[in-house]
């Protein structure tokens, strides 16, 4: 073999051994990453109902309407009144204009043909239900004192996702039919919206909107880098609840999104570092990095919405790998939001 050939091959040997190193190293981090969430939750067996409210209002006949709404009440009297009283606003059936109005919801022809393409998506929820009720019992591992809710499905005439009440998770189901869905486009809800409106984000959106609730903000301090943190402890609880789900579902982000974000993470902080913003608290800037928005606005268009949750996520997920002893219920109770970003050592 000539000397030429020999260089060549030796060149590719050694190249071949790096790439072998770097895939070894990412498969331990992987697996430390999963590991650290993978506990035995089969002993866990919580009580939890599914409802089928939807079916049981639009599936009636049109005859009985103010009797299957009273006997609904007698059922199910502290999400009935919610339902009737708070969600569709039609009012309970001891009201006099009850049965008109809640006729006309009933019979409203956009609100009838997005009943029945839920009705094809969730006709069997089987597979919607066993995800929910994993995540409940890797959550009640974590806090076995907390209570699990029953989860109702209902259409909302597009008024919400996720309602949550004491023992309550609501789901819209006319919220989640899928990002192409026509309804949508006639509503004018916007395409970077819609992304959290898909039957694959949904399990997802109904367990976060839970946990939002059982931790709500501690705003005694309200700046960018509390938020971004509180979100960023939301959705490492995420992590826990669904260990074995990709991130892009937790945070109902699209691949292309989750590209952008570590491609740019570095980007992204050290522009935080040199415009100083991290302690700011102008409600403007910090609903530019945490709301829902078509792209983050300092950064370009092909940027996600909502960047300030994603680094918050990275920053607690630092926090917490470089804290070993930190239990999850200790990271959701502690509300030093600097103390974390601290002992975090983020630096991306």
């Amino acid at each position: 073999m000539n000397t030429s050939k020999l260089n060549l091959l030796q060149k590719y040997k050694k190249l071949a051994s790096t790439l072998l190193f770097f895939v070894i190293l990412g498969l331990v981090f992987s697996s430390c990453s999963e590991d650290k969430f993978d506990v035995d939750v089969s002993s866990i067996q919580p009580e939890q109902k599914v409802v089928r409210f939807d079916s049981m209002l639009f599936e009636a006949h049109p005859d009985t309407v103010a009797l299957n709404a009273g006997e609904l009440f007698e059922r199910y009297p502290e999400f009935a009144s919610l339902y009737f009283y708070q969600i569709i606003k039609t009012g309970g059936p001891t009201q006099r204009e009850f049965y008109d109005i809640f006729t006309l919801f009933l019979s409203d022809y956009d609100i009838r043909m997005a009943y029945e393409k839920s009705r094809n998506l969730y006709e069997d929820f089987t597979p919607y239900r066993k995800k929910i009720y994993n995540a409940f019992q890797h959550y009640k591992y974590y806090f076995p004192e907390k209570e699990v809710p029953d989860v109702y499905l209902m259409m909302t005439g597009f008024n919400q996702s996720v309602v949550t009440a004491e023992d309550i998770l609501g789901i819209g189901v006319d919220k989640f039919l899928g990002e192409d869905a026509r309804y949508y486009d006639q509503l004018k809800i916007s395409k970077y919206l819609r992304k959290r409106m898909t039957p694959e984000v949904m399990p997802y959106e109904a367990v976060k909107g839970w946990i939002v609730t059982e931790f709500p903000f501690n705003d005694s301090v309200n700046n960018l880098v509390s938020n971004m943190i509180y979100h960023g402890k939301i959705l490492y609880l995420m992590d826990a609840c669904f260990p074995e789900a990709p991130d892009s579902l937790k945070i109902a982000y699209t691949d292309k999104d989750m590209v952008w974000c570590r491609k740019s993470e570095e980007d992204v902080w050290l522009y935080m570092m040199e415009k100083k913003i991290l302690f700011d608290n102008n409600r403007m800037l910090i609903k530019k990095f945490i709301e829902d928005a078509p792209f983050t606005g300092p950064f370009t268009k092909e940027s996600p919405g909502r960047v300030g949750q994603w680094v918050g996520w990275q920053i607690v997920r630092s926090y917490m790998n470089k804290n070993e002893q930190v239990t999850i219920p200790q990271l959701m109770k502690n509300n030093d939001y600097q103390k974390i970003l601290l002992e975090s050592g983020y630096n991306p």
